[in-house]
């Protein structure tokens, strides 16, 4: 009792830091989400990411465990083995999930916890280190007061705001904090850590890291560097120096191992380009080319950041002591940040919304660094450093409660700027009807299905989850005990996977209920299968299956796309259909078709004044545009035929406008014919 009093005693403004973080998660996401038997939140998201990231814990929990992959799961693209890593399920969890999973009930979920613990860790974590830059003593109350306040920049930095429950895993910014702590306090201490201090801390870091997401290797790994720039430059040794980056690589890599990241089928795919950072996003909201490259750090980190460099510029003689008091800190933070900006931007240099050039790198180099392709997220390491750097000279260079004023100020700001965002988060995980079940089972005979014991394998025609049912689907085999055969997992070779499920159908089995999802129902006649439907969805069986009526063979089955998934240029896209302009052009969603006979036909009007053709091919590889017969030419109507004697995987309809005639697609159907 004594000791836990003195801990509490001797932390308990970062506890208070701690709190403010929990109580800020807890008005925007309310307590249901904390509930660990409650998921139907998770599968209503409108991202499907969420999904993955629960549904791929639980089809992990029920595959065997196979040493030496701890990680390994053969149960979400049965029978292949993949990793948990790949699913962004926040591998240590999902470990231990699994070790507990005799005694955790049937539908359990983590993500809620976790959302709580990141925003605590962030906030208790942001406290020490601006009380640490604002040179706070433990017994200066009005002070730490401030550095909550402070805090509350960090609790409510867009990043982790924005990433939760969307990237769940990739809201751990916390990590960052907790590297930022260990080199900008603990190293710093009086009580300097021993250098087999400093490797153990560092190893678990590693392997916090590894277990949680693989983006934040190389934000805290550049973060030990600085520390070790900083050991260097005051001649601590070289063990100082190599040891805990030794330490660091080798734990990330021996649990990166044991995961089975290096074992995983279907893993190491590259793009092939890099998503990089507009450095002047950090402070300019909405530079960011896509959602992936946005990078702002806040309004109230600005307004931090202003409020720093003004304090500097009046208490200039101060200011002078201090960097000069702490050059080596100062030094080795200038090469992080050189560091960060280099590793964030990519190859491709740009400046507010300027492309300032693009540096050649070796291909060996772009397919390596091809594994963080999303590269414009590590520099969430500048913004977070910046905005503890900012308060805390903030709280060091401004008198009195001035400081305590202003760094309110700044946290309100920092609501302020996301406001639109965290209106729309508050008000989703405050609507009951987000907690209800929406799955588009709802049959019985679903429930017949799994409990008859016919099945136990689920297994999709063809690989693609951009589908609504694909989620339900996914869901039902993995609550239900069962295998799937197709998954989404990041950093997956999507053109190994189509081609491998497309050739499984070579080889029917009778415990594997197949599923016909979509455009897939082309191929119904194309396998001898027994054919029903439930809730809209064809499924196919070896055997007849007792108590479903089964359906009745179609002649030519037909299927039309759906528009509003096309990718249009120059043009609008809708429920209602397509309009190009000049210039226009319309790319239909890819689909995988099986060999055959088939026509397609487009209607909607001015197509005397368009070119359409067919292609198909692999992703990131040649693309082979198909020789098609017209058949039918009019305005408002185009159709077209072709035959394959093989599958076309991501095939797709183009329609470009050929002048200033306005283009309207309202629909295209596509039929097989035999």
């Amino acid at each position: 009792m004594a000791k836990t009093k003195a801990f509490l005693q001797k932390h308990r403004w970062s506890l208070t830091g701690a709190l403010l973080g929990a109580l800020v998660f807890l008005i925007l996401y309310g307590v249901r989400v904390l509930d660990p038997t409650c998921v139907d939140w998770i599968l209503n998201n409108p991202s499907p990411d969420p999904a993955q990231h629960y549904l791929g814990w639980v089809f992990y929990r029920r595959s065997g465990w196979h040493l030496p992959y701890l990680g390994a799961n053969y149960s979400a693209i049965y029978p292949y083995r993949t990793s948990i890593l790949y699913t962004d399920s926040i591998p240590l969890l999902a470990v231990l999930g699994k070790l507990l999973g005799g005694v955790l009930p049937a539908r359990f979920q983590y993500l809620g916890l976790w959302g709580l613990f990141c925003y605590a860790m962030q906030g208790g974590l942001a406290q020490a280190l601006i009380a640490r830059v604002g040179g706070v003593r433990p017994g200066n109350t009005a002070k730490n007061w401030a550095s909550v306040l402070g805090a509350g920049v960090l609790v409510l930095f867009p990043a982790l705001n924005i990433r939760m429950f969307a990237h769940t895993a990739l809201a751990a910014n916390w990590l960052v904090l907790l590297a930022l702590w260990l080199w900008l306090c603990a190293e710093q201490s009086e009580n300097r850590p021993t250098a087999a201090k400093l490797c153990l801390w560092w190893g678990i870091l590693g392997l916090l890291c590894a277990g949680i997401h693989l983006y934040y290797l190389p934000m805290v790994g550049m973060v030990l560097v600085a520390a070790c720039v900083q050991r260097a430059l005051e001649k601590r040794g070289p063990a100082a120096v190599v040891l805990p980056v030794a330490s660091f690589c080798g734990a990330a890599l021996a649990e990166l191992f044991v995961l089975g990241a290096f074992a995983a089928n279907f893993a190491g795919y590259s793009n092939g380009y890099l998503s990089g950072a507009d450095l002047a996003n950090l402070f300019v909201p909405d530079l960011g080319a896509s959602w992936e490259q946005e990078i702002y750090a806040g309004l109230g980190t600005t307004i931090a950041v202003v409020l720093a460099l003004a304090g500097l510029l009046v208490q200039h003689k101060q200011a002078g002591a201090f960097f000069r008091r702490h050059k080596n800190v100062v030094i080795a933070a200038l090469v992080l940040l050189v560091l960060d900006a280099i590793a964030a931007m990519g190859n491709t240099v740009t400046f507010a919304g300027r492309t300032l050039f693009t540096v050649p790198i070796p291909q060996v180099l772009m397919d390596f660094w091809a594994m963080f392709s999303s590269c414009a997220r590590l520099a969430w390491l500048a913004g977070m450093l910046l905005a503890v750097a900012a308060c805390g000279l903030v709280l060091r260079f401004w008198q009195g409660a001035a400081a305590a004023v202003l760094l309110a100020l700044c946290a309100a700001a920092q609501g302020f700027g996301q406001r639109a965002e965290l209106a729309k988060r508050f008000a989703a995980y405050h609507d009951a009807a987000y907690y209800e079940n929406t799955t588009q089972l709802t049959d019985p005979a679903w429930e017949q299905l799994a409990a008859s014991g016919q099945f136990t394998h689920l297994a999709f025609a063809s690989f693609d989850f951009e589908h609504d049912e694909f989620w339900d689907l996914a869901a039902f085999a993995a609550d239900h005990g069962w295998t799937s055969n197709s998954f989404y997992m990041g950093h997956m070779d999507g053109n190994l996977a189509a081609v491998t499920l497309a050739g499984e159908m070579n080889a029917l089995a009778p415990d594997t209920l197949y599923a016909f999802v979509d455009e897939d129902a082309l191929a119904r006649n194309d396998f001898a299968l027994h054919y029903y439907r439930l809730d809209g969805v064809l499924l196919g069986s070896v055997e007849p299956i007792d108590g479903l009526t089964e359906e009745s063979a179609d002649t030519a089955p037909a299927h039309t796309m759906t528009l509003e998934k096309s990718s249009v240029i120059n043009g609008t896209a809708d429920a209602d259909g397509v309009v190009l302009s000049s210039g226009g052009e319309l790319l239909t969603e890819a689909w995988m078709l099986f060999p055959g006979n088939y026509r397609v036909t487009l209607t909607g009007s001015g197509f005397d004044h368009s070119y359409i053709y067919a292609r198909h091919g692999l992703i990131n590889q040649e693309t082979y545009k198909m020789g098609v017969n017209f058949i039918g030419i009019a305005p408002d109507e185009m159709v077209f035929e072709f035959s394959t004697g093989e599958p076309l995987y991501y095939w797709r309809t183009a329609v470009h406008a050929l002048d200033d005639t306005p283009l309207t697609i309202t629909a295209i159907k596509v039929e097989k014919l035999g």
